[in-house]
């Protein structure tokens, strides 16, 4: 089973893990798990300012801080997993990634907040259950 765990570093995404290493690694004979992460888009004069490649850097260092937790718990397990990260709307590039990369299953963590709540701050998870062809595993 190729799983694509969707994590923002966040506390509910260290719950997935936790979900993922104690009881999905158990379940699922051949495993296959990569790490995603999805930074948030610099603006057009920022990047410009800054440039190509100290963007790529800035990307790669906010994806090595979000993804230390999951990582170091994953390496702990023993399962082996695989790295990607990207820039763009969250839920659009999880969707893509999973379509794209023949996943069988997004997994990601989420806070559970109120309809309300979601409506009035949004929601990552509601947009990807929205978005995505491939089957969604929300861990709350």
């Amino acid at each position: 089973m190729k799983v694509l765990f969707a994590s923002d570093g966040s506390e509910c995404a260290d719950r997935a893990t936790r979900f993922l290493v104690t009881s999905l690694d158990k379940a699922v004979k051949n495993l296959r798990v990569t790490l995603f992460y999805v930074d948030a888009p610099v603006l057009d004069r920022v990047a410009t300012a800054l440039g190509e490649q100290r963007i790529a850097e800035i990307h790669q260092e906010n994806s090595d801080a979000c993804l230390k937790g999951a990582r170091r718990r994953l390496k702990r397990s023993g399962l082996r997993f695989d790295e990607m990260h990207t820039a763009g709307n969250a839920a659009a590039r999880i969707a893509e990634r999973a379509k794209a990369g023949g996943y069988d299953i997004v997994l990601m963590g989420s806070h559970g907040r109120t309809a309300l709540a979601n409506v009035l701050v949004g929601s990552v998870t509601a947009r990807v259950l929205a978005e995505c062809e491939v089957p969604v595993l929300v861990v709350h």
